[in-house]
């Protein structure tokens, strides 16, 4: 007999993914179970650390759900089976789909290359992603621990150590990609995505140019507000995002500059998805920045929410499949970093993907044949709604959830039927008279899940 708890739902959102030692067995368990018992529990002091992500709301039925799997074999074997559901910690690939993952503070480059500890031919956070099935990694360095002011010496060196790591690490199998949490500019917290490396200084003294040409690395932009730190990303083709919106540093936006010129340009993709705080009441994870997307849908702007990490220390014996989510990007081939990666950037800018936990994964979706970042056309009341879901544990339901630019509509569609590791197409012909938009969520059992980007109505 094998006990396992949910994946993810389980262990609560933190920065890092300690293992906290979460089973026991044994005799008499702190002095409160008679005689022998196996089971699940969490820290009773968690990390040791203040960690305000995890909600109980008043008259809430808080679920400490657990798993019990009968097997005919011997507990390896249990085991075994119980490694399946989650893929054996690992994000399934996909024909025509490549996974990202997005805000690793992992800070390599401060702590071992610019500190001058001897490198490792192969860091073993490389080796955790490949064993996790990470096709793409968006880094998140610097987080504090750098110059992102300048001076400009130390600040290009530390951007180019960056960017000739990333090229290092990357290979056929797996691209490192830089990246940053800024914080500067446009308020709260928010993360950056350029499709090749840019040199860039967070501040510019009076006098200075905005570009400048450095003879070592080449164009040099200094940002000296929000206006130009917008004409950075539009001059680089680059993306900014809500990190953690509307908890943390990011507590109340992007609401508070969601009528921002920055905002409302498509070079502003829209905020990433974490599932905290847990609220082990609902059946699904990560209502705070669901709810947002659904909100930025009905303000009209075409925004995007993708999944994210936002964690630091990357090791093999942390559990990191537990605190990992993925996104899965239409793509055919990895691009090779010293070509760039703007068909990535493009994917995310395009509304091409899917997010998951991993258990839960959405191959297709189309609104009258039309995907995620399209619009279509009403010709009639009626669109009909295609969808393939592929899952380990059994699904609960989908929701189909559409907005008319004020209300938000949801169509629950039960899947309790279904057994373990299935997958099938569904099809819904439903009535979408005076809505705006449209997408679609999907969630097992144990509240693991995905979400797909949304179709326009025109």
């Amino acid at each position: 007999m094998a006990v396992f708890p949910a994946p993810h739902q389980y262990f609560y959102p933190l920065d890092e993914a300690f293992n906290l030692n979460f089973v026991w067995a044994g005799n008499h368990y702190r002095k409160m179970v008679n005689g022998y018992g196996i089971g699940i529990r969490q820290d009773l002091y968690g990390d040791r650390r203040f960690v305000p992500w995890f909600n109980s709301p008043p008259g809430t039925k808080q679920r400490l759900n657990f798993f019990v799997l009968m097997s005919a074999g011997n507990s390896s074997a249990a085991l075994e089976e119980v490694k399946k559901f989650t893929n054996n910690d690992r994000f399934s690939s996909l024909p025509g789909y490549k996974t990202l993952t997005s805000h690793f503070h992992n800070e390599f480059i401060m702590r071992v290359v610019l500190a001058g500890k001897q490198i490792p031919e192969a860091p073993t956070f490389i080796d955790v992603m490949k064993r996790s099935g990470v096709d793409i990694i968006h880094l998140g360095e610097f987080h504090y621990t750098a110059h992102a002011t300048g001076p400009d010496s130390l600040r290009l060196k530390e951007l180019h150590a960056l960017f000739e790591q990333c090229e290092r690490l990357s290979s056929k199998g797996i691209l490192l990609l830089p990246g940053e949490e800024p914080n500067e500019f446009f308020g709260g917290h928010w993360m950056n995505f350029f499709p090749k490396p840019v040199y860039w200084v967070m501040s510019r003294k009076e006098g200075m140019p905005f570009v400048t040409d450095d003879p070592k690395y080449g164009k040099v932009y200094r940002i000296a507000n929000e206006r130009e730190m917008l004409e950075l990303l539009k001059k680089e083709n680059g993306l900014a995002w809500t990190a953690h919106a509307r908890t943390k540093g990011s507590t109340g936006y992007p609401d508070k500059y969601k009528s921002a010129e920055f905002f409302k340009d498509e070079h502003f993709l829209g905020a990433a998805w974490k599932a905290m705080p847990a609220d082990l009441s609902l059946p699904y994870l990560g209502k705070r920045v669901l709810e947002l997307m659904d909100d930025m849908n009905n303000w009209g702007e075409r925004k995007k929410v993708l999944a994210e990490a936002d964690l630091f220390t990357i090791e093999p014996e942390n559990e990191m499949y537990a605190h990992l989510n993925i996104n899965y990007l239409k793509l055919d081939k990895l691009p090779e970093f010293k070509d760039g990666w703007q068909p990535v950037i493009e994917a995310l800018q395009q509304g091409k993907f899917f997010s998951s936990t991993g258990e839960v994964l959405i191959p297709a979706f189309t609104v009258n044949g039309k995907s995620t970042g399209e619009e279509i056309a009403l010709s009639g009341s009626k669109v009909n709604i295609s969808f393939k879901l592929k899952w380990t544990f059994p699904m609960n339901y989908a929701e189909i959830i559409s907005g008319d630019g004020t209300k938000v509509y949801r169509e629950k569609i039960i899947l309790d039927h279904t057994l373990p590791f299935g997958e099938q197409v569904f099809n819904k012909s439903i009535d979408l008279t005076g809505r705006k938009w449209v997408r679609l969520e999907a969630w097992d059992v144990a509240a693991n899940g995905a979400f797909t980007q949304t179709v326009w109505i025109k």
